[in-house]
């Protein structure tokens, strides 16, 4: 975790909440998918088709919480972000929590004792990479501050910044002001099709919880409604208990495709990921296919 919000208008609040441990589940709810479900390979596979696999393992049955993923220090990836398979914490506290959970609440002082139970956006992408790249837990991992996670891959020599204005490509890594996110794939309309952990409100309450999920940005703010936003809502529908507490969202292009300040921010393309499956030249629905067929 950074020293400021990794989302735009995060303000955390402290709160007194029960142990992460202690959390009970509502049993009705304990079917998570629908008909469909996320293809799965085995970790460390290095393609682009397995980082894609393990971006949607957590899809629609983690929530957001902010620094999960991180130590509890909050200089890095945490235990859960450096083990190559979901943590069984994600669903657990997904299931405990209903169309009430605001992430603002589940935030001690100091070290967040709540870690655990969720992933926030940097930590949600650097358990994606670790998974993609590594089959052992424990090693180095790669969580870092949303704004700065693109020049740090960079760093590691696993592919490139690129600063904007750029073709976006699925598997495409983008840090923003406060945000990163994954390309899932480019529609024919040109919008863009996005995995992350964003706390979007919840239907009923408007609390923010949200989660992994899919997401959409349009080719235009003007025509918000587009291909890639019809895609994310029909694949986060086969999420029903997720489904029925929140809404796929649209977000703005001209928000989430500009770089920060920081010289780190922008879009990171791997070099360190094989394409044997022709993942770069499928459309965002074809990839979806693919990823869910």
């Amino acid at each position: 975790m950074s020293a400021v919000p990794r989302f735009p208008s995060e303000t955390p609040q402290t709160a007194s909440v029960r142990s992460p441990l202690s959390v009970s589940v509502d049993r009705s709810q304990s079917r998570c998918g629908g008909s469909i479900r996320p293809h799965c390979t085995p970790p460390g596979e290095r393609t682009l088709f397995s980082l894609l696999c393990a971006a949607m393992q957590p899809l629609g049955t983690t929530l957001y919480v902010y620094g999960g993923g991180w130590n509890l220090d909050d200089t890095g990836a945490g235990r859960e972000a450096v083990t190559p398979f979901p943590s069984p914490a994600w669903k657990t506290f997904f299931l405990s929590q209903d169309e009430g959970y605001d992430y603002r609440r589940f935030r001690g002082s100091g070290c967040n004792p709540w870690h655990s139970a969720g992933l926030d956006c940097s930590g949600y992408l650097g358990w994606v990479i670790y998974a993609a790249l590594h089959r052992k837990s424990g090693l180095d991992g790669y969580v870092y501050p949303s704004t700065e996670m693109a020049g740090a891959l960079a760093a590691r020599g696993l592919g490139q910044l690129v600063r904007p204005p750029c073709r976006f490509l699925p598997g495409d890594l983008f840090s923003m002001e406060g945000h990163v996110w994954l390309c899932v794939g480019v529609c024919r309309d040109e919008s863009l099709v996005i995995a992350h952990s964003s706390p979007t409100p919840s239907r009923r309450t408007d609390c923010p919880g949200g989660g992994v999920q899919l997401s959409a940005i349009p080719a235009c703010d003007s025509r918000p409604r587009c291909e890639a936003l019809g895609l994310a809502r029909r694949y986060m529908s086969q999420f029903p208990v997720w489904s029925r507490r929140y809404e796929a969202v649209s977000r703005p292009r001209t928000l989430y495709t500009v770089p920060g300040t920081n010289s780190n921010s922008g879009l990171f393309r791997w070099s360190a990921l094989r394409d044997p499956e022709g993942i770069r030249s499928m459309t965002a629905g074809q990839v979806l296919q693919k990823l869910f067929g």
